[in-house]
């Protein structure tokens, strides 16, 4: 008896602060109660995270969000804080959204879990949103410039899915949509049906054309529009991948690209030695280095092979020689002066880009279209390297190098020895599959290049937990070495 008096005074209270509201306003009302911590760094973040949520929330104008400090004060005088008692609460304030998460510390860093709840229609009560990710960070060793950074990061995250999925229903009366929203273009229109008591199903009954909030055809009072936010959910990733890019990366010279240009061939050269040495191992990217251990070592131990056995030295010794061996060799000069790019860029832009990630100051060389557009140019896989997506810089690695070889293959030219007359005879290049590689590469080259201009750079500090994750782990500890393949399900 005294647990149901408890909660009809909390109701009462808030129907009258925050139901009235309702009446005043149209715009559908959000509250950002409950996002928290177990410990003092957990709540520290979800403090941050909270407060991020409801200042981008407010900025959008297309919610009326509740004050987050007279929210959480009414839902502590719930008598519990079960999800199904907040989301009765909600739905006695008439919140058309309702959130709540959680910030939990693991080996890993932080995993944040975050839904969204729509306790009138259409939902009523399910859950529309929900965002699960993980942060590799210890936020009390962040300073609060970097913290509020990454909280910030992670609300835009879930604020732009919850306008991607959110569906607001307005009412047509008098051939009109009503609400504070301008709305123009084809919907579906739905009709109400009551099932039991106040609760009612929504039944799709075909499209309507709606010009400026005017049906074009007369349909009945009462029926429902479901609009979405998908613009919105754009423009806030737009705008937060461009002010994290002006706060990481330093104003892009012309100069610097021209000092990679410059730099191409050495860096190409040198790469067997300075990238597993002092790209991957010396930044702990023991990922990586593995990566380019399977990925990239059998094209030197091809490089090294094609010089070895370099047509001055076959003749040396009066052998013939081949096709193949004419084209390993000159892939050993690609390799030399060009091959070896990708891994370079993958090394160092991984170091940099670990940094822009987490907020660590301003990072050099990186967020220029002109090395990006270069880069995707003249190296294998090299742009998608510079902007982080190793997956795609591996795969256009592996096509361009079967390409290039198929050209070179075909454009070379056999030798056959001579014995009578003490001489070499020189074969033919198969033109038409040179040609035709040829192409093929030119192709590739320029799917390459749109790929890569058309991709952001992979700055998200956050990762996002999928059903099924499966990658690759290694750890290294002063006195053991492990090695070995993750598999976690998560639901």
């Amino acid at each position: 008896m005294y647990i149901h008096v408890k909660h009809t005074i909390a109701s009462i209270i808030v129907l009258y602060v925050v139901l009235f509201s309702f009446l005043v306003y149209a715009k559908p009302k959000a509250g950002f109660g409950i996002i928290r911590g177990y410990s003092s760094d957990e709540n520290y973040l979800a403090t941050l995270i909270r407060g991020h949520c409801v200042n981008i929330a407010t900025s959008l104008g297309i919610f009326d969000v509740l004050n987050p400090d007279n929210l959480l004060k009414q839902l502590q005088r719930l008598p519990c804080n079960e999800e199904q008692c907040i989301l009765q609460f909600a739905s006695q304030a008439d919140l058309q959204i309702i959130v709540m998460g959680t910030v939990e510390r693991s080996v890993q860093g932080y995993t944040i879990t975050i839904n969204a709840y729509g306790p009138g229609m259409p939902y009523y009560g399910k859950q529309f949103c929900s965002y699960t990710t993980t942060v590799a960070v210890n936020i009390l060793d962040k300073a609060d410039r970097e913290s509020s950074y990454i909280a910030e990061e992670i609300a835009s995250h879930f604020l732009a899915r919850l306008c991607e999925q959110y569906k607001l229903p307005l009412i047509v009366k008098h051939n009109a949509v009503t609400g504070d929203y301008i709305i123009n273009g084809t919907y579906t229109l739905y009709t109400m049906q009551t099932v039991y008591e106040d609760y009612t199903v929504l039944i799709p009954c075909g499209t309507v054309e709606v010009s400026n909030n005017k049906l074009v055809a007369g349909v009945p009072d009462g029926s429902v529009i479901l609009i979405d936010f998908k613009k919105e959910a754009d423009n806030i990733k737009n705008f937060y991948y461009g002010r994290k890019k002006e706060i990481v990366f330093k104003k892009s010279q012309i100069e610097e690209s021209c000092i990679l240009m410059a730099f191409t061939v050495p860096a190409s050269a040198s790469m067997p030695l300075v990238v597993p040495l002092f790209g991957y191992y010396t930044s702990e990217d023991y990922k990586g280095l593995l990566l380019w251990a399977g990925n990239v070592v059998p094209y030197i131990g091809l490089e090294i092979w094609g010089f070895i056995n370099r047509p001055a030295e076959l003749k040396k010794n009066h052998n013939d020689i081949s096709r193949n061996q004419m084209a390993l060799y000159y892939f050993a000069w690609y390799m030399l002066l060009a091959g070896g790019m990708p891994s370079f860029v993958d090394a160092f832009s991984h170091q940099y880009l670990q940094q822009a990630r987490y907020y660590q100051g301003q990072v050099p060389t990186m967020g220029s279209s002109t090395t990006e557009m270069y880069l995707a140019l003249i190296g294998a896989g090299s742009g998608m390297f510079y902007k982080g997506y190793r997956l795609w810089g591996y795969v256009y690695f592996h096509l361009t190098n079967i390409c290039v070889y198929g050209l070179l293959y075909n454009y070379a030219k056999p030798q056959s020895r001579d014995e009578e007359n003490n001489r070499y005879t020189l074969g033919s290049s198969h033109s038409k599959a040179m040609y035709a590689f040829a192409g093929l590469l030119s192709l590739l080259k320029i799917v390459e290049i749109v790929h890569t201009v058309n991709v952001p750079y992979a700055l998200s500090v956050t990762s996002d937990i999928s059903p099924v994750d499966v990658s690759p782990n290694f750890w290294i500890y002063p006195y053991e070495k492990v090695i070995g393949i993750s598999c976690a399900m998560h639901f």
